[in-house]
């Protein structure tokens, strides 16, 4: 009984309870409702103390270009400052020596080239793709990877090997290190320079290939591995097909450049004359030649593009003791042609461009820098090269003089000799006055030229935010450029490519910037692919 009546007086202690808080409910009916339901603002949520929860996320589709238009600028040319977070990564000289200069003189006005002679460049540099590495596959690398030879024991004359001279210590370091490797055909090693930036190992490769036409297996295509800290860990090099039996290829190599170096005879410039002539008799231009970027293209399959004639020239020439260089530049598209020391003073010679049917057979040896400046421009490291200025060895070679009616000869020569004259100066002047000289870089000369040159560009720098620069001196193909963006034809002429190879890419983007000067025009191209 004693439980029962416990139990029954805590049952009506709860029930006197609940009524008390059902009085008060109904005496004050919004006193509960905070407790009732979810606050509306964060603010009240702050009031009592509870954390706001996440936002959801918003699905929004990866659009890799602006949905507004590309805003074009026009300014008055004027050299603008590269960003300090990628100053290094555009600083074209990056790894050279301290204090390279260079005395060539570009020339004034534009590059007047006929579509015939623009069409025998053919002309590919040399390009790399930088990978960065996750850190299992950088310390793999590593940990296991051999640098190979380094070459460490190997020495270059700077007068047959003026490109390797052009480098800094660390640049030379993996100069010689590429060099060694090639050598031994081993196309994979770990870089003897970890602290060498990407832009530098670029210079360091461009100067190895230039100087040295007779590692005819190297591409132009190479690799590097870098840690996301910046270390460049690996290198990577590609070789065409004539590694895979490189005896049988050597004596093939041997046996085409004797059968050209034969011919030279006399001086340095009858030799100089006769392995002209002998490489133009040999050789024809075709822009499907296989691996026409060596001299083996000339010299075996004798087929090749501007930049086999070039390197099969300075391979002969070298051999002869004579300097001879591989130049790069633009002459209307990318080309190559030679630069050659006579005596104590330089030469241009393009014999390639000798060995058309536009030409005189002798009008492209031994000119000037001013003489060359009309179609033919340096860029890239050959502006460091020497500046050609000698005449001693230049117009050695008579054009023969067409005949004319009714015309002694004594007049005759005297017509084409004022006649050549004129022309010439003409040629070397725009317009009256001194015009500007136009600034270095890469010229282009049509709206796919600029497209491709965006695409290699990009493509070589991969991820990341920077700018890069790009001039022609044509107005229609200035504005054709600057419209690309406008109207969208940029995307489906190299950025949609772009996008789709790029792995794990998010978005892209390109903002155009024009100035104009009074005789180039000068693009910006500021990019952020990520």
């Amino acid at each position: 009984m004693k439980i029962l009546r416990n139990f029954l007086l805590v049952l009506l202690a709860l029930i006197v309870l609940l009524c008390g808080i059902i009085g008060l409910g109904v005496l004050f009916p919004g006193m509960f409702d905070r407790f009732g339901k979810k606050p509306e603002n964060t603010s009240e949520l702050a009031a009592i103390g509870e954390s706001a929860p996440a936002p959801a996320a918003e699905e929004v589709p990866v659009d890799i270009f602006p949905t507004e238009p590309l805003t074009v600028r026009e300014d008055s040319l004027s050299e603008d400052s590269v960003p300090e977070d990628n100053a290094e990564e555009n600083d074209a000289t990056s790894g050279l020596a301290g204090g390279i200069s260079s005395d060539y003189a570009p020339g004034s006005g534009s590059q007047d080239v006929s579509d015939a002679l623009k069409s025998l460049t053919g002309f590919t540099e040399p390009h790399g793709t930088k990978d960065i590495l996750d850190q299992k596959k950088a310390d793999e690398i590593e940990s296991s990877l051999s640098t190979g030879p380094v070459g460490d024991d190997l020495t270059f004359d700077k007068e047959f090997y003026p490109y390797y001279h052009m480098l800094d210590d660390r640049g030379q370091h993996v100069y010689r290190q590429i060099y060694a490797n090639a050598k031994e055909l081993n196309p994979d090693f770990r870089s003897v320079e970890k602290d060498i930036s990407w832009p530098s190992l670029m210079n360091a490769f461009e100067a190895l290939f230039n100087d040295h036409p007779e590692l005819y297996w190297l591409n132009t295509e190479y690799s590097a591995g870098y840690r996301e800290s910046g270390d460049c860990l690996e290198l990577i090099l590609s070789f065409n097909r004539t590694a895979d039996n490189i005896d049988k290829s050597a004596e093939e190599f041997d046996e085409g450049a004797d059968n050209i170096g034969n011919h030279a005879a006399g001086d340095e410039y009858e030799k100089e004359k006769a392995i002209h002539d002998a490489i133009s008799d040999a050789f024809s231009y075709n822009l499907s030649a296989e691996m026409n970027q060596s001299a083996y293209s000339g010299f075996v399959n004798h087929s090749t593009v501007c930049a086999g004639y070039a390197r099969a020239f300075q391979y002969i020439m070298t051999n002869l003791g004579i300097p001879c260089y591989y130049c790069r530049g633009m002459a209307g598209d990318p080309h190559a042609w030679n630069i050659i020391k006579l005596g104590d003073d330089y030469y241009n010679v393009d014999v390639t461009w000798d060995d058309s049917d536009e030409t005189w057979q002798y009008e492209y040896l031994n000119l000037s820098d001013d003489e060359l400046s009309k179609d033919h421009r340096r860029t890239s490291l050959s502006v460091y090269l020497p500046a050609c200025s000698g005449g001693k060895y230049s117009h050695l070679e008579q054009e023969p003089e067409e005949e004319k009616p009714d015309e002694a000869p004594a007049e005759k020569s005297s017509t084409t000799s004022s006649t050549t004259s004129s022309t010439t100066s003409s040629s070397n002047s725009k317009k009256s006055g001194t015009p500007a000289a136009l600034p270095d870089g890469t010229y282009v000369s049509s709206l796919e030229e600029y497209f491709d040159q965006c695409f290699n560009t990009i493509r070589e720098k991969g991820k990341g935010s920077y700018s890069f620069d790009l001039y022609t001196t044509d107005r229609d193909v200035y504005n054709a450029c600057m419209a690309a963006y406008a109207d969208g034809s940029a995307k489906s002429g190299y950025m949609n490519e772009i996008f789709a190879a790029t792995e794990n890419a998010k978005g892209f983007s390109v903002d155009f910037t024009g100035k104009e000067g009074d005789d180039v025009y000068k693009m910006t191209q500021k990019v952020r692919l990520y």
